[in-house]
Order: C-alpha cells, then sequence, then structure tokens
C-alpha cells in the first residue's frame, strides 16, 4: 500500500482502514506490509500491531527499488497471498507478483480510481481492469463502486466498509467534554473533521452557517483539518483546532450539536466510503451529510440526516432541524461495523482463497 494517505502518515500514525481490518487477523496469520513512499523516499522498519512495515522509497517513473523489495521480500518469508490496495498501479504490481511466485492475489479497490493520476499513464486503465477480471477476490469499500465495476466482474467479490473502534468512540457528556477543549457551553457547535476544501463542500458548509447565524448568532462552526488555501477560515464564527491526538477528536465530536459531511457530488465522492461516518455515528450526535454516494444508504433511516449536494439552502435547512434535536441512536448501526465484525469479512476471502 501506500505510505500516506489522507494527509497522513498511516505506518507512523498508525492510522487508516487496512491497518485497522489486518490487526484483527495477526494471531491467525504472518502479516507483512510494504508500503511505498513516494513522499519523503525514506526507508525504514517499524513494527506495530503485530505486523511488521517495510518502508520503501519509490518513484512510480523508476520504480526498481520498490520491485526488488518486494521480490526479497517473497523469496524469503513464502507469502501464501497478495493483497494490493490504495493504488491501481500497485494492483498491477501485486498481480504480477502473484502470477510469478504463484500466489493468491486479493485485490482492493477502495475508490473510483479513473479518478487517480495514475490512471492517466498510458495502459494503467486496461491493466488495472484485468487484474479486477482476474484476481481470485476482489473487495471493494461501498456498493455504489462494486455496481459500478460490475460489468468486470460480479462472482467472488464483497464490500468491507471503512469500520469504527467503538472502544475509542464512545458518548461523552456534552458538558466535561467542551470544558476539555475549552468551548463555550452556550454555543451551539455545528462540527466538520478533515480535509477542509471545496471539493468537501466546506466553502458551502460555511455560506450555511453565516447564514444560520442571521437569525441565532450562537451558532459557531468548528473545523479541524488541513486547511486549502482558497478556504477563508478567517471569519468571528469559526473555530479552528488542531485535535491532534485522537481523544481530542472524539471529545470535539461528543462536545458539538451537529456534525458535518457536506461533500459534493462528483466522479470521487460517488465511489468512496467516508471514514469518518461511522466514527460521527458511534457518539450519537446529529449529523447532516450530502447525499452522496454510500451515505445515502447508511443514514436513510435516520429523518434529515440526509441533504441534497451543492445546495447551501438544503444544507442550512437540515442543520437547523438537527440542531434542535439532543442526540439520535445511530450507534446501534455503528456497532454492525466495528473493525473486528469487517475483518471477519476478510479472513473469510482469505479462507476462501488459500
Amino acid at each position: 500500500m501506500k505510505r500516506f494517505g489522507s494527509n497522513k502518515d498511516m505506518v507512523k500514525e498508525n492510522f487508516g482502514r487496512e491497518i485497522r481490518l489486518f490487526e484483527q487477523l495477526t494471531k491467525k496469520y504472518r502479516i507483512d506490509f510494504i508500503c511505498l513512499d513516494n513522499c519523503t523516499k525514506e526507508r525504514l522498519f517499524i513494527k506495530k500491531n503485530d505486523i511488521d512495515f517495510f518502508v520503501v522509497p519509490i518513484s512510480f517513473l523508476n520504480p526498481f527499488i520498490m520491485l526488488k523489495t518486494i521480490k526479497k521480500a517473497i523469496n524469503k518469508n513464502k507469502y501464501d497471498l497478495i493483497i494490493p490496495t490504495t493504488e491501481p498501479v500497485l494492483g498491477i504490481i501485486g498481480f504480477y507478483f502473484a502470477k510469478k511466485y504463484n500466489m493468491r492475489i486479493i485485490y482492493e479497490v477502495q475508490d473510483n480510481y479513473e479518478v487517480y493520476n495514475s490512471y492517466k499513464i498510458p495502459f494503467v486503465g486496461l491493466l488495472d481492469r484485468n487484474v479486477i477480471k482476474k484476481s481470485d477476490y476482489v473487495f471493494y469499500s461501498n456498493k455504489p463502486l462494486m455496481q459500478k465495476l460490475e460489468p468486470l466482474r460480479n462472482k467472488k467479490i464483497e464490500i468491507i466498509e471503512n469500520g469504527v473502534d467503538l472502544k475509542q468512540f464512545k458518548v461523552m457528556p456534552k458538558k466535561s467534554a467542551r470544558k476539555h477543549l475549552k468551548i463555550k457551553h452556550s454555543i451551539k457547535l455545528v462540527t466538520y473533521t478533515g480535509h477542509i476544501s471545496k471539493d468537501r463542500g466546506i466553502d458551502n458548509l460555511i455560506e450555511a452557517v453565516k447564514e444560520l447565524r442571521k437569525k441565532d448568532n450562537k451558532i459557531y462552526l468548528l473545523l479541524s483539518g488541513k486547511i486549502d488555501k482558497d478556504i477563508n477560515i478567517s471569519q468571528p464564527f469559526i473555530i479552528y483546532k488542531e485535535l491532534s491526538k485522537r481523544k481530542e477528536l472524539i471529545m470535539a465530536l461528543n462536545a458539538s450539536n451537529v456534525l458535518i459531511i457536506a461533500s459534493r457530488d462528483n466522479p470521487f465522492t460517488r465511489y468512496c466510503f467516508p471514514q469518518k461516518l461511522f466514527e460521527y455515528m458511534a457518539v450519537n450526535v446529529p449529523i447532516v451529510a450530502t447525499a452522496v454516494g454510500d451515505v445515502v444508504r447508511i443514514l436513510r433511516p435516520f429523518n434529515s440526516s440526509l441533504c441534497e449536494p451543492d445546495s447551501v439552502e438544503d444544507l442550512k435547512s437540515k442543520i437547523d432541524i438537527q440542531l434542535k434535536k439532543k442526540c439520535i441512536n445511530y450507534r446501534k448501526v455503528a456497532m454492525n461495523y466495528t473493525w473486528e465484525k469487517l475483518s471477519k469479512k476478510l479472513d473469510k476471502m482469505i479462507c476462501r482463497c488459500l
């Protein structure tokens, strides 16, 4: 897999769906991660969660160091199965080694790879579709993505959504959470965590909150995450916090009155599954999310949790409705999507392949 994703160092920060899924299976299998680093070009070894992480520098224009490392690891450890993920080029490389060394291959297709820059490289799209067709098993992060790629294969496929650690993401008193974060008890807090960009609809969110404040100036917007240059957060009603520690993030969610996923409707968001969705749901704070992709399937049973994408007016209306609610029992749904339960789906695929 790639070392960096979602604006995080997934290895050093111990972050990401792959790590959460596979750490559940370390008592049954020996699991190694080969993590390709095309950002810092670093080489290192780390052991976490009973998993060995081999970080390898790479340039996709000069992949020989990576190829040599993978070959050496296969010859030394005699792997039974390879699972490429996070990037179509890695799927192609994984498929090559699986055939060369007679290993089984499970391919994870996380997103609509057609929007990735690597798909612009000649033959990558053609070869990636071949990997989807000929792998022993394929799993997707969401149902719309599986349906989109169904013409390529309709057997030996699975959906494994992004999950949640319910031991970490707990419901806690709003008062104590705000006290810890030094947030006033008297305000109404609308919160978004993640990449603060127009792609994520944050310009619409800022506008919606600004409109709501015309009737109620107690409404404030809490943001946390990487900020794009074209987003202005220097406004009196916007509170920005780093929330670098997981504990602080969970407190911020519990300190909120409404949690937001404001993604625009585009070829990427239609076929992705927001990692934050079940984390939001686990704390039982009212949610407003744009009706894009698999979010619709998960939140449809909850009234007023979905709004029209790219509509400031509907986003504003749904936030207004949700601000009047104290809590909603989303957690009962999130309980079906723990990493432990999702990893059992992965284990079944592995067993069938081996």
